[in-house]
């Protein structure tokens, strides 16, 4: 797997981490990759690339419009899109936790040296280190599918936030918070290293995709999971409406990704559950 981190609007790398051995120029390859993304959000009015497969690799692509940064993710053909795209929104997440809370501290910070974002490399590698130990554990694929799902969904949700008003927008984030602080109070989470990874945070959001299966009861871990979506999304629709809601989840391409990924969501028993939750008051 290898990351790219990018300003958008001028294609220059702002860091670039990379795992596998790839025989071309990584500053070329940002130039593409950055032409290919302006191009799409142009001819499909908006929407930039999402994924795609070229060069026997698998792309994966995550723009942030606020701050005009594209995050990349290079991967083997074999390795499953929605699990890149989540891995990468977790890098995301953190890139601008770290650099860029709001606009005006990015416009402060990115003035052009991109020696700044060095130290950012050790954050990756950690991430990246956790990710591979866990994948040693062959069985665990099906698990790594219903995380990488969960996390795009949760991504997803709480994007929403930034259409509603101020008002609606405040009381939201404070029922999560308060709902992550009932979580970890809970006596079977505490002193659960995995479980403890089911963290939130206004900055980074809902963070799921660094629990390591081969250290935790699956059945357990799915369950919490369930029960987290079950009231985030509950939370949105008594504060919005369901109306309002449903709406949101289209403007947000939640029910896009759901179809998009019916027949995985099928084998992972999940069809039913997102489907009637998103569309059920």
């Amino acid at each position: 797997m290898n990351i790219w981190i990018l300003d958008s609007d001028s294609g220059v790398t702002l860091l670039y981490k990379a795992y596998m051995d790839l025989s071309v120029n990584e500053d070329l390859v940002s130039g593409l990759l950055t032409a290919l993304n302006q191009l799409t959000i142009v001819e499909f009015k908006g929407l930039g690339i999402e994924a795609l497969d070229m060069g026997g690799l698998r792309w994966v692509y995550v723009l942030d419009k606020d701050l005009n940064l594209l995050f990349i993710a290079a991967a083997n053909k074999g390795e499953k899109a929605e699990m890149l795209r989540a891995r990468l929104n977790v890098i995301r997440q953190a890139f601008v936790q770290e650099y860029a809370k709001n606009k005006e501290d990015w416009t402060k910070k990115w003035i052009g040296n991109v020696e700044i974002f060095k130290p950012f490399e050790k954050t990756i590698n950690e991430f990246y280190q956790s990710w591979l130990a866990a994948e040693s554990v062959t069985s665990v694929a099906e698990f790594f599918d219903i995380l990488g799902v969960f996390q795009q969904l949760f991504f997803d949700l709480l994007a929403i936030l930034n259409r509603v008003d101020k008002f609606s927008r405040e009381k939201i984030y404070k029922i999560i918070e308060t709902m992550f602080v009932k979580y970890r109070n809970n006596d079977y989470v505490k002193g659960n290293p995995e479980l403890e990874k089911i963290c939130f945070s206004r900055e980074s959001g809902i963070n799921i995709i660094t629990i390591n299966p081969s250290n935790c009861d699956m059945l357990v871990v799915e369950k919490q999971l369930i029960n987290l979506m079950k009231k985030v999304v509950l939370t949105f629709k008594q504060e919005i409406g369901l109306k309002d809601c449903i709406n949101f989840f289209i403007e947000e391409n939640i029910f896009t990704y759901i179809l998009n990924n019916i027949s995985l969501l099928n084998q992972l028993n999940l069809d039913k559950f997102f489907l009637q939750l998103f569309l059920i008051d």
